[in-house]
């Protein structure tokens, strides 16, 4: 005999599971990863803060070295435009004797500025031309144009040759950009002074 036939039926899935045969893709079911949200820019790291703090005092502390150098070297752009204009009197007026003359009281200034006035002051003659080619490490104060800062101002003739007087403009344009303002200058001593 056989069986009485019972409808056959198919187990039923389980509520919110959707049968192989019913979806064609398993993955279409799955959901999207969820990331996390981006880092923000703003606010900084605290080792970003540290960095730029030390960037903005770096660079107040090099401004400020400027400044001060600057500053230090203001009487070398004075002296600077005052030889300029002893230059210009001079092409002018040829008068060598009051060119050499405001030559030396402006040198003499600015030495008395940039070194020691007590032991600066003193200085006349050959000792003077020593102590510029000593702050300015050449001879030619001393064996050159710079030779006429020693009696030419005091000389009654003006017979200084036009190449003479602008070599001795030129050399002192020179010491007046790069002497060196070193704390300990051998000054000679008094018994060099007299010539």
């Amino acid at each position: 005999m056989l069986a009485s036939a019972a409808p056959t039926t198919l187990p039923q899935a389980a509520p919110g599971i959707v049968p192989r045969a019913a979806s064609e893709d398993p993955l279409a079911q799955l959901r999207d990863l969820h990331l996390p949200q981006a880092v923000a820019d703003w606010p900084p790291a605290l080792g970003w803060w540290l960095l730029a703090g030390l960037v903005l005092f770096g660079l107040v502390w090099f401004m400020r070295a400027l400044y001060r150098r600057y500053q230090s070297n203001a009487y070398r752009r004075f002296a600077q435009r005052e030889l300029t204009a002893i230059v210009a009197e001079h092409a002018t007026t040829q008068d060598a004797r009051r060119a050499l003359s405001a030559l030396q009281f402006l040198m003499k200034r600015v030495a008395m500025t940039a070194f020691n006035r007590a032991e600066v002051a003193a200085l006349t003659g050959v000792a003077w031309t020593q102590f510029l080619d000593a702050t300015s490490t050449t001879s030619q104060f001393s064996l050159g144009p710079g030779e006429l800062l020693i009696d030419g101002p005091y000389q009654a003739t003006q017979d200084h040759p036009s190449h003479e007087l602008t070599a001795l403009f030129s050399l002192c344009a020179e010491w007046l950009k790069h002497h060196s303002r070193a704390s300990q200058v051998a000054v000679p001593a008094a018994s060099e002074q007299t010539p």
